[in-house]
């Protein structure tokens, strides 16, 4: 008896036809020999071809769908991409610099000098509410305004017996919003959905007892961050110190393709707490049929059955407080940010009536730069790419330059690191040199994180040792398993510039001398050196001929500035002639970085005659 021969390589509408003819020619020869177009079986051929075609491009889509890398599907990119560790965002929110301004009445004058009296001095707390003329966008500020804080407060002018005050806080556009998610009983792995335009993400959750739930990246993750008011936050500048707490309470999040924000839940349903359960030998079994044992259950910590490790099922209402916003609407002109609200401002001195009801009508804000950034969600190559990226390097830091951004991301209540400088650690072993702060002791494999910070007035400083333990325990959560990380003081080296030029006929030196030491300024400016960068000479004397009305630079003198009685320079002085090499001036072998302190001072030009 023969043996049917079927393909089941076809794909096209053509290759099913051809083989359904094909295949009706050599095994029914007899029975039907009429191919045209014009039979009646023509038409079911073309119909099972029909067929064959769409199932094809079905299967085919499915498989497709599947991998990340051909996937098309926003449906489908979204959970690939959390798998992956890639969170998709949904909306950008724009940022922008604000000017917040307040008047202050003068204080009694005392010497013929008057002074603002800071009793009226009020405090903004972050979350400020701002809004744009444009579209009526709304902005929050990210950030505490403290007038009492003369750091960093700029005095605009004087007018008769008011002083107004400005400071600068960075806004970001969003504002407010909150939802009530009902739990009639607890369940395991309950979901909740959020719906609503632009989300960015979730600020707090609460439930009717007063409890803080807290957002994790998974379920399994035990632990968070927390943060403890600093009790030396004054000598130290650092305003929390920073632990790991176990939550039991938590919960994750997830966007959907459709803009929505999907919340999941725990798993425990017991009222004894992890800490009493985990210890226990006699739980690891927990849950098993007696006298059996199941070496992977005893290994998982996390196994919802046994622990409460994926966290409490809720069993009553919670609030959920979140942000919303971005997108490219919120990319407002400057000057348009003028709007805000004043409710929640006070005065810590706690003064009232008048004239502090007059004063807190004063606060007004603006934005002398547009807003950027604001943009529309994750595109689908944008997922593609960042799921990859963060497969790769599953957050963890791999190599010198991702630990110096994680360091520069700390975030701002642990303390602030103004410079970095990672470099392998030459010591065999790392506790031999003068390491305040690691993560992993006595490893050859790790690497050296030169850090400083800076003063209230952006000026560089040692980092303080409550800085650095912040820092330790932060960067921990990504360090490679392999990794140790010594966190150590880089040094900073003061310095002045003198300089001599000449000046083109016709061009006032006064002006002239100004805009050089202005253009000086802007090339020293401490935010465009890095540590262990040199000067180069050169650049400086092109700075200053480019400067119009400059005809030569006769000479260009860099010196030391070091610490002596009544200034606050660097401790320790530096050879500048003996570490000048070709026109360069370099650090020092230990990692180190060039600061002109005080530029008002520290830069000094003349204007020499013309010599031949």
């Amino acid at each position: 008896m023969a043996t049917n021969k079927v393909s089941y390589l076809n794909k096209t509408f053509s290759d099913f036809k051809n083989n359904l003819i094909n295949y009706t020619k050599t095994y029914f020869p007899n029975t039907y020999n009429d191919f045209s177009d014009t039979n009646p079986g023509a038409l079911f051929i073309d119909l099972a071809s029909y067929v064959g075609d769409v199932a094809s491009f079905y299967a085919d889509t499915q498989i497709q769908e599947t991998f990340l890398l051909y996937a098309k599907e926003k449906e489908n990119l979204y959970p690939l991409a959390y798998g992956l560790g890639y969170r998709p965002k949904v909306s950008y929110a724009s940022s922008v610099l604000m000017d917040i301004y307040q008047l202050i009445p003068a204080s009694p004058i005392i010497g013929g000098i008057s002074n603002p009296d800071y009793n009226y001095a009020l405090v903004l707390p972050e979350n400020t509410s701002l809004t744009s003329t444009t579209n009526a966008v709304k902005f929050l500020t990210t950030d505490k305004v403290d007038f009492t804080d003369t750091n960093n407060t700029e005095i605009i002018y004087v007018d008769g017996s008011n002083f107004l005050l400005k400071k600068q806080v960075t806004a970001i556009s969003a504002e407010i919003k909150s939802t009530i998610i009902n739990f009639s009983s607890p369940q395991k792995f309950q979901l909740a959905t959020i719906t609503d335009s632009n989300i960015l993400q979730i600020l707090d959750a609460t439930d009717t007892q007063g409890n803080k739930w807290y957002e994790v990246p998974y379920l399994a993750q035990s632990s968070v961050l927390n943060t403890i008011a600093n009790p030396n936050a004054s000598s130290d500048g650092v305003p929390y110190l920073v632990n790991y707490q176990r939550v039991p309470r938590r919960y994750v999040s997830r966007f959907l393709s459709d803009g929505t924000l999907q919340l999941e839940f725990g798993a425990g349903l017991s009222n004894s707490s992890d800490n009493i359960i985990l210890p226990n030998p006699d739980n690891l079994r927990l849950g098993l049929i007696p006298g059996l044992s199941n070496i992977l259950n005893n290994y998982n910590k996390a196994t919802p059955f046994f622990t409460q490790e994926y966290g409490l099922a809720p069993s009553s209402d919670i609030t959920i407080r979140y942000l919303v916003g971005g997108g490219i609407l919120s990319n407002v002109p400057s000057n348009t940010i003028v709007k805000i609200d004043t409710t929640n401002a006070y005065f810590p001195s706690g003064v009232s009536g008048n004239p502090a009801d007059t004063i807190k009508a004063s606060i007004a804000c603006s934005n002398s730069e547009p807003a950027t950034g604001g943009r529309s969600g994750d595109e689908t190559e944008e997922i593609r790419n960042n799921a990859l990226y963060a497969y790769q390097s599953q957050l963890r830091a791999v190599t010198r330059e991702d630990y110096m951004v994680r360091a520069l991301s700390l975030p701002s209540e642990y303390g602030s690191i103004s410079k970095v400088y990672v470099t392998q650690d030459v010591a065999s072993t790392p506790l031999a040199t003068p390491t305040v702060a690691y993560t992993e002791e006595n490893n050859p494999l790790s690497l050296d994180m030169y850090i400083l910070a800076y003063t209230s007035d952006k000026k560089l400083v040692t980092a303080t040792t409550t800085l650095k333990q912040n820092l330790a325990t932060y960067i921990n959560q990504y360090r490679m398993v392999t990794d140790a990380i010594n966190i150590k003081d880089a040094f900073y080296i003061n310095i002045g510039i003198n300089f001599d030029i000449t000046t083109k006929s016709g061009f006032n030196n006064n002006d002239v001398i100004t805009n050089c030491i202005v253009t000086l300024k802007s090339f020293f400016n401490i935010d465009n050196w890095t540590i262990n960068q040199p000067i180069i000479v050169s650049d400086i004397l092109s700075t200053l001929l480019a400067v119009n009305g400059v005809q030569s630079v006769t000479k260009i003198e860099v010196i030391n500035k070091q610490e002596n009685t009544g200034t606050t320079y660097s401790k320790y002085a530096y050879d500048i002639p003996g570490a000048t090499r070709q026109g360069n001036i370099y650090p020092s072998i230990d990692p180190s970085i060039f600061e002109v302190r005080y530029p008002d001072i520290d830069i000094q030009g003349r204007v020499v005659p013309f010599t031949i």
